[in-house]
């Protein structure tokens, strides 16, 4: 994927939920006569991973961590251990994070009470993630970082609590404080205290109630609106449509570039000449999917689930398939030249006539794949199991290899006349086809 596909990544606050919070969603869910997660995902518009997370205690994104608290009719605060059972006023959380910053942030749960403005004092309280470890802070540093945090005399910021995973910093100071602190660290003013680099701030609002701002209300709209009318062409550049169940969708040549699928439901959908161009699909489910001549330059498709999708004259050009499930998928015509498929499951894929020049296959499981006429030239494949893989007819032109399950010492030296470059002296007793 791109440094500039990157950038445009939005940054994204995970939750999860208490151990205590679960035994309440476990009980909802049965006292609101849901038959299963499976169906209560499908209810929601969620894909069963995502609520397959919640329940396991892993994180998952805060407007479908929200969601999932209110079909539940929960509290999404006391769900997450953030406010005590019964607490009344929402929260809200606004995040700012450091221009250099771009990556996924798990907030831990506060085991504590938190009181979001103390009615008499007037305070505010924050929390700033550091990039450190939680070990390296003692009693002195803490004195340090809150002399770092002071701007103009007479601030009253001070810190009241320490949390581990990142260095988490609970803060309280008056509104006017803590809003000059977000904008130092929003505008890359305050990039490190003490040595520790800020990663990022989140404000902790009082509010009236929990509902979703209208942003994600237009979300779950879209989503809605894609599952029940079927329209080509349609113009979804830039959505967010993470965590979303898809299945079935009919999203033929519609617009998906630089769209936001990750850990989205797409199982048996129809994108069918789509416009996939850096759009970020990790951990997205393409389980039968209908991919045929779509385009998915630079899309990123680390750890999605591809087995037995339809992806055949596909244009994957430098897209990030590393790790991802292709297990039985068909790409026979596809290009993917330059692609990441490191540790990828290609497992009896079918990759005949696919282009896969200066391709990444490190480390891939290609047993059983059928390569024939596929062109691996310049291609990595060090570490790739080729067990029955069927080459015959490749193009293997200086293609790496080098400790692979599948090379007899024979079919080995046909490669080698064929232009393979071969890192390791030792093949195996297994073999691969290279006829032709």
């Amino acid at each position: 994927m791109t440094d500039s596909s990157l950038a445009r990544k939005k940054k994204k606050i995970t939750y999860t939920a208490s151990t205590q919070g679960i035994e309440r969603a476990e009980n909802a869910l049965k006292r609101l006569g849901f038959e299963s997660k499976s169906n209560f995902a499908e209810s929601q518009l969620l894909s069963r991973s995502t609520v397959t997370k919640f329940f396991q205690c892993q994180p998952i994104q805060l407007d479908s961590f929200k969601r999932i608290c209110k079909a539940l009719k929960l509290n999404w605060a006391e769900v997450a251990g953030i406010i005590e059972e019964g607490q009344s006023q929402g929260l809200e959380i606004n995040s700012y994070s450091s221009p250099d910053t771009d990556e996924m942030l798990q907030v831990e749960a506060v085991q504590r009470q938190v009181t979001v403005i103390d009615k008499q004092s007037k305070k505010l309280k924050a929390v700033i993630v550091l990039e450190g470890d939680i070990n390296s802070v003692n009693s002195d540093l803490k004195v340090s970082l809150e002399l770092a945090l002071l701007t103009y005399p007479g601030d009253t910021i001070k810190i009241t609590d320490i949390k581990a995973g990142s260095i988490r910093l609970i803060v309280e100071g008056s509104q006017e404080e803590i809003e000059r602190l977000v904008s130092r660290i929003k505008l890359g003013e305050l990039k490190e205290l003490r040595g520790f680099p800020v990663e990022d701030i989140q404000v902790l609002n009082e509010n009236s109630d929990d509902e979703e701002s209208d942003e994600l209300n237009d979300k779950w709209h879209l989503v809605q609106e894609i599952v029940n009318q079927a329209v080509t062409n349609r113009n979804l550049s830039n959505a967010d449509l993470s965590d979303a169940y898809l299945s079935d969708a009919y999203l033929s040549d519609a617009d998906l570039s630089d769209a936001d699928l990750s850990d989205a439901d797409l199982s048996d959908a129809d994108l069918r000449g789509a416009d996939l161009n850096r759009a970020n699909l990790i951990g997205a489910n393409l389980i039968n999917a209908y991919l045929s001549d779509a385009y998915l330059g630079g899309a990123d498709l680390i750890d999605a689930y591809l087995g037995r999708a339809y992806l055949g004259g596909a244009n994957l050009i430098g897209a990030d398939l590393s790790r991802a499930n292709l297990s039985r998928a068909n790409l026979s015509g596809a290009d993917l030249s330059r692609a990441n498929l490191s540790n990828a499951d290609l497992s009896d894929a079918y990759l005949s006539d696919a282009y896969l020049s200066d391709a990444d296959l490190s480390g891939a499981n290609l047993s059983g794949a059928n390569l024939s006429g596929a062109n691996l030239s310049r291609a990595n494949l060090s570490r790739a199991n080729l067990s029955r893989a069927d080459l015959s007819g490749a193009n293997v032109e200086n293609a790496r290899f080098g400790n692979n399950q599948g090379i007899s010492e024979a079919r080995k030296r046909d490669l080698i006349q064929k232009g393979a470059i071969f890192e390791d002296s030792h093949g195996d007793r297994s073999g691969i086809l290279l006829s032709g």
